[in-house]
């Protein structure tokens, strides 16, 4: 059997139906997964993309073409315009910040910021988003159905614990950092916009619901936002 090539997945994916011009990226996505801010960075940034659903409910993140893509199967994943796919939300998010500067998502490697933006950034992507994977999908974590909602509830405190340790952080007004908007309040954002009951969480946490207001209003937020509820 003739092993899949990287480019033979991509056509089997979809991606190249015409001989139009190509947008410059394509995003690899599910609805309630990482990549809400992986598409609100694409469209702070202005890049030309295109959005590939991967249906996760049916096991199309598991198959030969998407696995040759990204061997993880996880989603997000982005298709970069030199044919490289890269995952990993956080990874995401780095890469397209600093390949657009002009953006100013990410503070520059001599930045004062840029050691507090990172350690905020992947502590996002390490600790709350894998709480709210724990919260979503408990069957990721055991088969033992008659224990899922006690992870459910464990998942459900820590993430109010967590985001109020964020809402300490915020040195910001309405954002983040007392330097302005960053890729760190889109990353919250998604996070905060993940959790079904938020007044639970603003009750205590008055930045965090600036910050996350303030992010709601955005024209990049408000152009994607349809793309990522479930109903």
């Amino acid at each position: 059997m003739k092993k899949l090539t990287r480019s033979d997945s991509v056509e089997k994916l979809g991606i190249m139906e015409n001989d139009g011009p190509r947008p410059t990226y394509t995003l690899f996505w599910e609805a309630l997964s990482g990549a809400m801010v992986v598409e609100l960075v694409l469209e702070e940034i202005g890049a030309s993309y295109e959005r590939r659903l991967i249906d996760m409910a049916n096991g199309e993140h598991l198959t030969d073409n998407y696995r040759t893509l990204n061997p993880t199967g996880q989603v997000p994943a982005l298709l970069l315009p030199n044919g490289d796919v890269i995952g990993e939300s956080a990874a995401i998010v780095l890469t397209l910040g600093e390949r657009h500067p002009s953006a100013s998502l990410i503070p520059s490697a001599t930045s004062a910021i840029r050691p507090h933006f990172l350690r905020w950034l992947i502590y996002l992507a390490t600790s709350p988003y894998m709480t709210m994977v724990q919260f979503n999908h408990p069957e990721r974590f055991t088969s033992i159905s008659a224990v899922h909602g006690d992870l459910v509830e464990n998942a459900k405190s820590r993430l109010v614990s967590q985001f109020e340790i964020l809402d300490g952080a915020i040195s910001g007004s309405p954002y983040f950092f007392q330097t302005g908007f960053s890729a760190v309040d889109l990353y919250l954002f998604m996070l905060v916009n993940f959790f079904p009951a938020k007044s639970e969480i603003f009750q205590n946490c008055n930045k965090l619901r600036g910050l996350y207001e303030a992010v709601e209003c955005r024209p990049s937020t408000t152009r994607i936002i349809s793309n990522h509820v479930v109903t």
